[in-house]
């Protein structure tokens, strides 16, 4: 075995990639990377291999060039094949992505729908040292945190498959006098000497002067991602331990989280905590940069309530009380709910809010200690100056009430205005009404009907409580 087929085989054992048994998808390209990929499994694993090469069409007669030679290979080698095309220009055009994106997504579902009609659990791509180099410089240069240090991941689930990384033990170098030594012969891609790309200006102006004045600079990059990956994987676990307790709920268009409990966690996990909240969003990270997450974290903690945040994906932060949402673009518009009854006694959802009664005997309440400790989240009523039944809901038209410590009915919209309440409080802003009156405009103001008194002898307790927005 040569040197370079052990350290390929040593690295994956030491990453414990590829479980004893299992059959791989290659993913090969035709050049050079790749062809060593090929070459190496061929040696290590003769009889559990299987060929995938994508053509994105992108450079005419040259991809045609490309596939026909990774055909010719396949057939050398007796090893399966499949080729599948896809149209990188008008996925770009019609998602408003650029060609290296768009590329690598079509060529990720690609491989993984060979994978799945040849029944392969495995992916393996042909990333090594330099690559890495490139890709952690490039994030640096986007402004990443630490876990973009970590580099390329040596395994990813990706779509439900494992996509393995086994060369990144070797530097280009290393790949290239493999194939001349073998003399084995590669395709060469004349778009990545166009410096008008950012990995190519770092592949061909960065990166020769840094190893001309760190001749070693690609090793270097690469021990700083392994201890990276392994602080990465930390904080992930750490992460994954404190979202079951920050995260109150996941749906399709939103993540709901407990702000105080979000905001206890250091720095790092709250970081992760976001990118999990993402990824269940399915929003790619790519443009997230440490300076979105720092403004995220800042917003939780230092914005006023009803107050919305845009990120990059067309992503909103809403911050309301004690939770903060993560919520998607594509959300489903549902038909709202205009009133409901409140039970006396008892606990009801009504639009975007949990709504509970209590009754309370008068001997047991001190109104003024009470009130010291409350927010705007509850309020209390004198019971017997109450015209059952209770309704809650949103507000009409002309609409007006007593505000509390006012002897003169307002409209509504005026003393919205008027009191400079937030835009946001307003949408969510509902009203708790007995069959004459309106008690209390929640979260906002209560009225001054059926206010509490010493003369008072049972007193309803109504709390609220923000769930989940909706729409």
């Amino acid at each position: 075995m040569l040197n370079i087929e052990k350290k390929t085989s040593d690295f994956l054992k030491q990453k414990n990639l590829l479980p004893a048994g299992e059959k791989i998808l290659l993913a090969v390209s035709g050049g050079a990377d790749s062809v060593v990929l090929l070459y190496i499994f061929k040696k290590l694993y003769p009889n559990a291999i299987h060929i995938a090469h994508i053509n994105h069409q992108l450079r005419g007669s040259d991809s045609l060039k490309d596939e026909n030679y990774v055909k010719r290979l396949a057939k050398e080698l007796n090893l399966p094949i499949t080729v599948e095309s896809v149209d990188v220009k008008t996925y770009a055009k019609e998602n408003k992505l650029s060609i290296e994106t768009a590329a690598r997504s079509l060529r990720l579902e690609a491989l993984c729908r060979i994978a799945d009609k040849e029944n392969y659990r495995f992916i393996a791509t042909a990333h090594h040292k330099n690559d890495n180099a490139e890709t952690v410089i490039h994030r640096m240069l986007r402004g990443t945190g630490f876990k973009g240090l970590a580099g390329i991941r040596p395994k990813t689930i990706i779509n439900g498959k494992t996509f393995i990384r086994p060369l990144l033990c070797l530097g280009r170098v290393e790949l290239e006098d493999y194939l001349k030594n073998q003399r084995i012969n590669w395709q060469s891609d004349h778009t990545n000497l166009d410096c008008r790309f950012t990995r190519n200006r770092i592949r061909h102006k960065i990166l020769p002067y840094l190893e001309k004045e760190t001749p070693n600079s690609a090793e270097l990059v690469f021990s700083l991602s392994q201890h990276c990956g392994i602080l990465a994987a930390n904080i992930e676990r750490f992460a994954k331990a404190a979202a079951k307790s920050c995260i109150l709920s996941g749906e399709n268009s939103q993540v709901t989280f407990d702000l105080n409990k979000f905001l206890s966690q250091p720095q790092p996990i709250q970081v992760e905590l976001i990118q999990i909240a993402l990824a269940r969003l399915n929003c790619g990270l790519q443009k997230y940069t440490s300076e979105h997450y720092k403004k995220i974290i800042d917003f939780a903690k230092s914005s006023s309530p009803g107050k919305t945040l845009n990120v990059p994906e067309k992503i909103k932060i809403k911050k309301i009380y004690d939770k903060f949402f993560v919520i998607s673009p594509h959300q489903k518009k549902e038909e709202v709910q205009k009133e409901k009854a409140l039970t006396i006694g008892g606990k009801i959802t009504f639009a975007n809010w949990q709504i509970e009664t209590k009754i309370l005997s008068a001997e047991d309440f001190n109104i003024e200690n009470i009130r010291n400790k409350k927010d705007n989240l509850i309020e209390w009523f004198d019971f017997e100056r109450i015209k059952p039944p209770l309704i809650v809901r949103l507000r009409r038209t002309g609409d007006r009430f007593k505000p509390y410590g006012l002897d003169s009915s307002k409209r509504i919209g005026k003393f919205l205005t008027s009191a400079k309440i937030d835009s946001e409080y307003r949408k969510i802003a509902f009203l708790v009404c007995d069959s004459e009156k309106i008690l209390w405009l929640a979260p906002v103001r209560r009225s001054n009907e059926a206010a509490v008194t010493g003369q008072s002898r049972s007193i309803m307790q109504i709390k609220i409580n923000i769930t989940p927005f909706k729409s």
